[in-house]
Order: C-alpha cells, then sequence, then structure tokens
C-alpha cells in the first residue's frame, strides 16, 4: 500500500498540521521536552535524560530556595567582593552595597543578574559550595535525579549538569509558588541597591527587563527562564497556558532558541488530545444505535467512545494516529484522502476531559492485528510526509464502518 504521488501529500500538508512538522526532525535543540503541567505527564520528548549544561535556566532552582528559605522578601543581603568579581550579566553590584531578597529574585528571572545570584546563595547558604549542595539536594527531593549543581548562576563548570526532564520538573514545581508566578510573568520593573554613606543611605535604582520573549510575542505566555553560554547554547524552560491547558516546554542545546520554542509549543497544543490521550476507551454502538445508524458526512461514519456499552471487538489489536482535530470537518476531510487511496480509515468522537463538553476528531487507520504490520503503514505515512504517526495499542477495537472493513482486521 503506497502513497500515490504529491497531490496526496499536498492534500494532508493543507489538512493536518501532523503533516507539517516533526519536532525531532525539525528543531535544533540537542534535547528538548513538553509536559502537561497539571498532571505531570511527558507528551514529547527528545533526549530528555541526556546530561547537559543548563546555563542560567540553573536560576529557577536558587529563585526556589530563596523563596523557601526562612528569610524574608524585604530582608536585606550584603554584596561581597566574590559577588561582584562573577562574570555578566549582571547588576553590576560593588561590595558593601545591600539588597532586599525580592530584588535579588527580580534581577535574577528577569535580567539573569549573575552577582545577584551569588548575592542570594551567600545570604542563604552562606558560601556557594553550601548553597549548590543545598540546590542539589532539593533537585533529587523534586525528582529531578538527573542533575547537579555547583553555582547558583548555571556558567559554565565541571559536573553542573541537568537534563530537559529534571528542569522541566523543577519548574513545574517552582510555578506552584504564587511569587514565582508574579515575577516570571513580569516583563519589565526595576530593583535598587543601597550604598552605606556618611549621612544617610544612597539608594541605585537599576531597570531589569525579562529575556523570556514569549511574554511579548507569544499567545498564553506564563514565564520562563533563558539561559546562554558558550558550552550550552541557548536554553529555555517555560509555561504557556491556552484553552485550559497548560504545557511546560524545556530546551537545551538549541541554536534557534525562540523558533525552535514556538514550533514546539504549537505543535504540542494542536495535537495535544493526541499526545495527553494515548489509550482512549473504544466500544461499539449500542443495539439501537446498530439498528438506525446516524448517517456520516463523509464516506465513513464517526464512531463514538462509551464506556457503558459492550465493547465487541477482538483484543490486542493496533490502530494509527494521523490527526486530532477540533472541528468535525477537518477530520473528515482527512478521513476521505485515505479513504480515497484504500487505506481502513475511521473518526472516533471522543470528549476531552476538563473541557466542558468540548469534543476532539481522532482520524485513525485500522485496525491491525499485529503490531508490525501497524509499523510498516506508519513507516509509508513518514516516507511520503515526514511525518511520525501514532500507534496506539487497544485491548478492545470499534466495531465501526469504514472505507475498509474494521470489523474484520487484516491478517
Amino acid at each position: 500500500m503506497v502513497f500515490a504521488g504529491l497531490v496526496f501529500t499536498y492534500l494532508l500538508l493543507a489538512i493536518s498540521p501532523l503533516w507539517a512538522f516533526t519536532p525531532e526532525k525539525d528543531l535544533s535543540a540537542r534535547a528538548f521536552l513538553l509536559m502537561n503541567a497539571k498532571t505531570g505527564k511527558i507528551l514529547y520528548q527528545k533526549d530528555a535524560d541526556l546530561r547537559l549544561p543548563p546555563a542560567s535556566t540553573t536560576k529557577v532552582l536558587t529563585a526556589i530556595l530563596a523563596l523557601e528559605s526562612a528569610k524574608k522578601p524585604r530582608n536585606l543581603l550584603p554584596v561581597s567582593k566574590a559577588a561582584t568579581r562573577v562574570p555578566a550579566s549582571k547588576l553590576y553590584l560593588k561590595p558593601g552595597q545591600t539588597i532586599s531578597i525580592e530584588d535579588l529574585l527580580y534581577a535574577l528571572l528577569l535580567s539573569s543578574a549573575n552577582d545577584a545570584s551569588v548575592v542570594l546563595a551567600e545570604g542563604i547558604g552562606g558560601t556557594v559550595e553550601k548553597f549548590a549542595d543545598m540546590m542539589t539536594k532539593k533537585a533529587h527531593h523534586l525528582g529531578a535525579t538527573n542533575s547537579h549543581f555547583t553555582n547558583p548562576h548555571g556558567l559554565t563548570a565541571v559536573d553542573h549538569y541537568s537534563t530537559a526532564r529534571d528542569l522541566a520538573l523543577i519548574f513545574r514545581y517552582a510555578m506552584k509558588n504564587p511569587t514565582f508566578r508574579e515575577i516570571v510573568h513580569t516583563k519589565i520593573s526595576s530593583v535598587r541597591s543601597l550604598s552605606p554613606g556618611k549621612k544617610r543611605t544612597k539608594a541605585r535604582l537599576i531597570s531589569v527587563r525579562n529575556h523570556n520573549r514569549l511574554l511579548w510575542n507569544f499567545d498564553g505566555a506564563l514565564g520562563g527562564k533563558t539561559g546562554y553560554t558558550f558550552a550550552a547554547q541557548k536554553c529555555f524552560v517555560g509555561a504557556v497556558e491556552r484553552n485550559g491547558v497548560t504545557l511546560i516546554v524545556s530546551l537545551l542545546g538549541s541554536r534557534d532558541l525562540w523558533g525552535d520554542t514556538k514550533r514546539l509549543l504549537e505543535y504540542g497544543f494542536d495535537n495535544y488530545e493526541a499526545l495527553n490521550d494515548p489509550m482512549p476507551t473504544f466500544a461499539r454502538s449500542t443495539t439501537a444505535e446498530r439498528a438506525a445508524p446516524r448517517q456520516a458526512k463523509s464516506s465513513a461514519p464517526i464512531a463514538t467512545s462509551q464506556e457503558d456499552t459492550e465493547p465487541d471487538a477482538f483484543a490486542d489489536g493496533y490502530v494509527i494516529q494521523v490527526g486530532s482535530f477540533r472541528e468535525r470537518q477537518r477530520a473528515e476531510s482527512l478521513l476521505k484522502a485515505f479513504s480515497e487511496k484504500g487505506f481502513e480509515v475511521f473518526v472516533e468522537t471522543a470528549a476531552l476531559d476538563d473541557s466542558g463538553g468540548e469534543t476532539t476528531y481522532r482520524v485513525r487507520l485500522g485496525p491491525y492485528r499485529q503490531l508490525l504490520e501497524a509499523q510498516e503503514i506508519v513507516q509509508e505515512v513518514f516516507n511520503q510526509s515526514g511525518q511520525r504517526a501514532l500507534i496506539f495499542p487497544l485491548p478492545m477495537l470499534p466495531n465501526v464502518e469504514g472505507s475498509g472493513n474494521p470489523q474484520e482486521p487484516p491478517m
């Protein structure tokens, strides 16, 4: 079974975003991950457990320890000589100055000030080394066990590493803190350093601007943390919310940070139902429905999931998902394209969780009895489109009618 020419491929490209973009092929990042922020489920990943330098995404963990310390946000911390000697980016603080923890956090998370991170580390942990130990222990406590930290800023150092998965776990935890959420969502602010004078304390006001470009040009951006060093290249971890769905994105080693980040997020939102729900419930229609089936608009009717009906199919089969849509018309257009090429294809209708009754329409090929057979079909799809379709194992397959005959699966 082979696709017949460029016309079919063009039709698929026009219908479904799944055919236009493949993350592992089209992103420059060495490692990346998409996570469902509500459940912690990994929706998509590439080399998510590869240990890499995290650059300034490290500062998310620095902020967590500062926010959870016994010190108050308005407490002033002293600036040491060591803090002023750290390389940029920084506030260019001077020894002997003081600055509040709150202002240090804004400088840390918006303008990625390295000197602010050292002031926090020394003020909370006593020394940078002790604070780094606290960071590693906290990360491991959160489940980020593939990370090790030796400094609070993320400048390149031996044995300072993390992973895309660990950074997503850390950021997900951080976003549960209202103060952290407020800070990373802030575009521009100002902080104040204090210098002792002979008669009165002198204040210096410093403007800080968030490095996270998504806040300016990406719908639903909640916040995030950027990072860059020569060794790490461009890095980012952040969160975006749309239509009640919040995704956490984590990328390491990118050459096109904002292009990678936006494409991965759009892919996640466009295909959220498929990525988030790999094991939907299938069942046949009720007796009454079979006696008087609904008329479908396309060449194949819609197969509806119903948990309260008796399943009627063989066990341990597979289907291939080639599209998932909010609009029924788009699903039926894709169904028609596959049907005309001789595929066994159907559309499944399912209600989305926590969506207020919203429905998704999943275009699926099959069912297939053997995994190898399903894999061969997936390879055909990939060869023609570059897109990796999704194979779902099914404990029970639906009794539906399509362009082929799903009730009699191929042997």
